[in-house]
């Protein structure tokens, strides 16, 4: 644990209201060395122990993006996490007006498609599901996507979803901040 408390950052009331009530106060140390650096724009590479806080690391400054660009559903997706960490996500957009979802293999496509097109501000997925969505879902807009989150880059690639993540990659918007 480092001795940099989060309320040093300025964060946004939901965000800080979210962090507090998931009982943080101070940092890892994974945090203070890229939270500050992501907040201010920069593409950061960080890798890190399991438990050490990588995904708070990555999403306090997703979250805040799209807070502070006033992301709107009509907006469609700000923000790219590929990975299976939706629960934290949840539990830091529970003060936020931006919408965020869930999409991935084994559940009900349609659903997800309706979602999609509605507009889902942060979206939390898995490489196969979204690059079906980004090849064969008319009207998901993702043109103003701001942020791309690879969440266990290392993993993903060792399962096999490293073509996916070449066509992922070749679709999505350049302009763009990556984590």
């Amino acid at each position: 644990m480092s001795t940099t408390a989060f309320a040093s950052l300025g964060l946004s009331a939901p965000t800080a209201k979210g962090v507090e009530e998931m009982g943080f106060t101070h940092m890892t140390e994974v945090q203070a060395h890229t939270i500050p650096a992501l907040l201010s724009g920069r593409d950061v590479l960080g890798a890190a122990r399991t438990g050490s806080g990588k995904t708070l690391a990555f999403l306090i400054p997703c979250i805040e993006l799209l807070y502070r660009a006033h992301f709107k559903p009509r907006n469609g997706t700000g923000a790219l996490v590929i990975s299976p960490i939706y629960g934290v996500a949840q539990d830091l957009m529970r003060h936020h007006s931006q919408t965020h979802g869930l999409v991935m293999g084994g559940a009900n496509r349609r659903t997800e498609t309706e979602k999609l097109v509605k507009g889902v501000n942060l979206l939390v997925t898995t490489p196969g599901r979204l690059l079906d969505h980004l090849q064969n879902t008319k009207g998901f807009v993702y043109r103003n996507l701001a942020c791309l989150v690879v969440d266990e880059a290392d993993r993903i690639l060792e399962i096999g979803f490293e073509e996916e993540m070449r066509q992922i990659i070749k679709i999505l918007p350049k302009e763009r901040q990556t984590m």
